[in-house]
């Protein structure tokens, strides 16, 4: 089981948050479906209750983000991870330079450009994708650096009525969108 990748995982989402809406030390709680879990840990659970089991067995000893609890939710697995958590993301790890410039961009321009958008990737790696979604798709576009050591989330993008907003996917939860 990857443990070591989930927690990345739940560290720069934490991250992002924080980019995001500020810091505040506080519990905070991620809800990951079973598969992309599985994906994740390298794991074959059949079913939220088999995850738990796992999870609670694999985060027995504590983390760099704490005592973390799992808990079922709408068929979902909830990892909820303690405030000395939260605090240990803030100041222990590193703002990605990528992430706070595009995090910027929506914020000062809720109407920001697919042009725009690719300029901050632009700025920070000039090999990247940019594809237009399949129609009927919630997104009109993902984007994604060619090199995953730079950021190696896809970034999906929908346009709508004056704004512009963004989900941030792993490669696999991308191609099962898809």
């Amino acid at each position: 089981m990857n443990r070591e990748k989930l927690l990345k995982n739940m560290t720069d989402q934490v991250k992002e948050a924080q980019l995001k809406l500020g810091y505040a030390k506080e519990t905070v709680r991620l809800y990951y479906p079973v598969d992309s879990l599985n994906t994740i840990l390298g794991s074959n659970a059949k079913d939220d209750q088999e995850m738990l089991t796992l999870l609670r067995k694999a985060f027995e000893a504590k983390s760099s983000l704490g005592e973390l609890h799992f808990y079922s939710h709408a068929g979902r697995v909830e990892i909820s991870i303690p405030p000395e958590g939260s605090q240990w993301v803030h100041e222990q790890v590193e703002t990605p330079a990528f992430l706070k410039d595009l995090i910027q961009l929506f914020q000062e321009h809720h109407a920001c450009t697919l042009e725009e958008i690719c300029q901050v990737f632009e700025n920070h790696g000039h090999e990247y994708v940019c594809e237009k979604m399949p129609e009927g798709s919630d997104f009109d576009y993902a984007i994604h650096f060619k090199d995953p050591s730079i950021d190696e989330y896809y970034y999906c993008i929908h346009m709508e009525m004056g704004h512009t907003i963004y989900h941030r996917f792993t490669e696999s939860d991308y191609q099962a969108m898809l």
